[in-house]
């Protein structure tokens, strides 16, 4: 089922190149400055890390204290705050260019990849271990203890951690690419349907909550009914996020287009919500 709400369906006909021009130049910003900072993130965490690494490679003591200078994590925790919240204005700011999937898949990408980076360029600020290959013993004539799975695991962190978040990076990007590819063929199915499809009014008849939010906007699953060129009532159901000051109500009129050679395909049936649309 496609929806599209009057702001869309205007722009989809009106400004669609200015729109994508603009709104693509933005997002492409806003997307690497959040790259930057989940990179600083990144980079910072061997702050938090390095005195745990430290535990399971040397022996209790000196053997724990970190070769850096640690206190508060500032570089971590402000990729962190920043780069979360510089995440939903990505978000808004996709989603306006490749639709809601993308928006929601592309913070996870540049996210992924900027911790990779961070932790990738933060391999030399690791404290060494005591002894590659075992834990010193604990006092002077002690015999060494050989390091184990996990000791091994930690001695391989600096090259693991990148490397791990590079691979979900690298899937990120593979859902990204598809959800940009489908959210153009879906573009382009409704510019189709717009253009050569019919259109004729309906109705609202049901609005029901399924209790998500995205992006602070409600998710709500409505029925509309409408009668097709052959006059046969037809009922369809679908689902969209709104602003809570344009939520569909039972009895709001609408526009729907639909494709008279399939008027049962609700994948080819376009619904226009709003006066913008009548």
């Amino acid at each position: 089922m496609s929806t599209v709400d009057p702001r869309a369906l205007r722009a989809e006909r009106e400004a669609r190149a200015h729109r994508s021009g603009r709104n693509t130049v933005t997002a492409a910003v806003v997307g690497i400055i959040h790259l930057a900072l989940w990179a600083l993130a990144g980079y910072g965490f061997v702050e938090v890390g390095d005195t745990f690494r430290l535990m399971s490679l040397n022996q209790v003591g000196e053997g724990w204290d970190s070769q850096l200078d640690l206190g508060i994590p500032i570089l971590f925790l402000v990729g962190v705050f920043t780069g979360s919240i510089t995440g939903f204005i990505f978000t808004a700011r996709l989603g306006r260019v490749f639709g809601l999937a993308a928006g929601l898949v592309g913070p996870m990408f540049t996210g992924t990849l900027g911790i990779a980076v961070g932790l990738f360029l933060a391999q030399k600020r690791w404290t060494a271990p005591q002894a590659v290959g075992h834990k010193l013993g604990f006092s002077t004539g002690d015999p060494s203890e050989n390091w184990g799975f996990w000791e091994w695991t930690a001695y391989r962190i600096p090259l693991l951690l990148p490397a791990i978040f590079a691979g979900i990076a690298l899937l990120m990007l593979l859902g990204l690419l598809r959800a940009i590819v489908v959210s153009r063929a879906r573009a382009r199915r409704v510019n189709e349907i717009v253009s050569d499809g019919i259109k004729v009014p309906g109705v609202v008849t049901e609005v029901l909550p399924t209790g998500t939010e995205i992006n602070g906007m409600p998710y709500l699953r409505f029925t509309v009914k409408f009668a097709d060129h052959n006059r046969v009532e037809r009922w369809v159901e679908k689902k969209g996020t709104f602003p809570h000051t344009a939520l569909p109500r039972a009895g709001d009129p609408v526009q729907v287009w639909y494709d008279p050679q399939d008027p049962a395909n609700t994948q080819r049936i376009i619904i226009g919500l709003g006066p913008e649309a009548l």
